[in-house]
């Protein structure tokens, strides 16, 4: 298993890096004087000079690289063009809230596409199953800032279920942030469910067909206990790798989202740092996904390795 794990990190390390070596190349190409930003158009020449040499923006450009990439290996991605604020700082107030919504999103996408798909595989052909299938294909076909919409409109605006004011986080009342998160999560997850679903569909189906679970029902094994002992745990891998697929999908679509609730997470930040031309924050909050990204494919590998031995040793 360690094994297995050196090689994935083998795999994740470089990748982050080569990420942030390119977010930090493509970032030079945007047109624009950072001192112009932070001292504003009226100031002169000459102190848009000493503000470059102070941040070391007059230095070669490979001198820039390895001077960021070595304080970025220390957590340090400079202060933010816009703020003065450490863009560590602003970063790791927003990642909970991107995280958190990302991951109640992914697990209810799991939770009831599993579950809707187990019902439509060990209802094959009946009633359940078309109706699985016809539910999943209307969500397949609901856009998410739409839904997003339409959920703030209905349930936050007319029936007041849940609130629109400012995010409150967990550490000062759990009760509210969760109520801040459930119109978001709803809006991220639900068009991910038939995706889930349909994976496990296919994946129950694909175990049920197997020679060694009609061998368990001829010696009169109860089809429940095939079910959860057998058919499930076997099915259960392309569902893992699906679910954290599903997780980056989700990863990406939290912009929006964020957008629409007004939420203060990574990609509001990001978005917010692109419009302002804040270059630091940009370059911080794209390391941050690369990371999160690369987490997540670990975590999806190692949870894959875990379930079927045989991928842990090809």
């Amino acid at each position: 298993m360690w094994t297995f794990i050196a090689k994935r990190l083998g795999i994740a390390l470089p990748t982050v890096l080569v990420v942030a070596t390119v977010s930090f190349f493509l970032v030079q190409l945007v047109p624009g004087d950072p001192a112009a930003l932070i001292l504003g158009d009226q100031a002169g020449g000459a102190q848009r000079a000493a503000l470059n040499h102070e941040l070391g923006l007059d230095q070669p450009l490979f001198t820039q690289y390895t001077s960021w990439l070595g304080q970025a290996v220390q957590g340090d991605f400079g202060d933010s063009f816009l703020t003065g604020q450490p863009v560590s700082q602003a970063l790791a107030q927003a990642v909970p809230v991107t995280v958190s919504l990302a991951v109640l999103a992914t697990l209810l996408s799991v939770v009831v596409g599993s579950g809707l798909g187990l019902l439509s595989a060990v209802r094959r052909g009946g009633t359940a199953d078309r109706a699985v299938y016809a539910v999943c294909t209307v969500i397949m076909a609901i856009p998410g800032y739409w839904l997003a919409a339409v959920l703030v409109l209905l349930l936050a605006v007319r029936v007041r279920l849940f609130p629109t004011g400012d995010y409150v986080e967990l550490s000062q009342s759990p009760g509210q942030w969760l109520g801040h998160l459930v119109l978001p999560v709803l809006a991220l997850g639900v068009p991910s469910v038939a995706r889930i679903a349909f994976q496990s569909r296919a994946a129950v189906i694909d175990v049920l067909g197997q020679p060694f679970v009609r061998t368990l029902q001829a010696a009169g094994v109860p089809r429940r206990r095939i079910l959860v002992r057998h058919v499930l745990r076997n099915a259960a891998v392309p569902v893992v790798t699906v679910a954290g697929l599903t997780f980056l999908f989700l990863l990406g679509g939290v912009v929006i989202i964020e957008a629409v609730f007004n939420l203060p997470g990574l990609g509001t930040v990001m978005l917010q740092a692109v419009n302002n031309h804040d270059l630091t924050v940009v370059q911080g909050a794209v390391v941050y996904f690369s990371v999160l990204v690369t987490m997540v494919n670990l975590a999806a590998d190692l949870a894959v390795g875990a379930i079927n031995p045989r991928v842990r040793a090809a």
